[in-house]
């Protein structure tokens, strides 16, 4: 590559085009690292942490002693997420309500996603025993919750 200041964006793509072309197929190493790096995007997400109210009462969704539906309730400072396990996954809502990009992560990575409407709702299917989060990416704000059991 040229050491040329880049202010010419089509001069950049071909460069990084050509960097691209000359190093060939991904190696296991290059798949690892991306792989890392691309982990690294949500660093800055606010933790939302499970509500003291939630914490304490016998949940289903956290120790699968009960089979009544419950809510529960993950603060952040600037986005609440409110869950409730169904049959077939969560339904939640994000407390202001917002559109936003929802993930549901597992320890091996993104098990599912979904878009949340005008009103913050969403719809995560998965099935029940697996230890999980929930990723939001508003256009203001990106909250990761406390690993729970789903």
């Amino acid at each position: 590559m040229t050491t040329a200041p880049w202010d010419d964006d089509e001069r950049l793509l071909a460069e990084l085009r050509a960097a691209v072309r000359q190093a060939g197929a991904p190696t296991p190493g290059m798949t690892a690292g991306a792989e890392a790096a691309f982990a690294w995007r949500t660093v800055d997400a606010e933790l939302a942490v499970l509500s003291e109210e939630a914490a304490a009462a016998e949940s289903a969704l956290v120790r699968g002693t009960s089979t009544a539906p419950r809510v529960l309730e993950f603060a952040a400072p600037e986005l609440s997420v409110e869950l409730e396990r169904t049959g077939s996954g969560l339904v939640g809502q994000l407390v202001p309500p917002t559109p936003a990009r929802v993930a549901l992560i597992g320890r091996g990575g993104e098990l599912g996603r979904a878009e949340a409407d005008e009103l913050g709702c969403f719809v995560l299917d998965h099935p029940a025993g697996e230890l999980v989060r929930v990723r939001c990416e508003t256009p203001s704000a990106a909250v990761v919750t406390e690993w729970f059991r789903l």
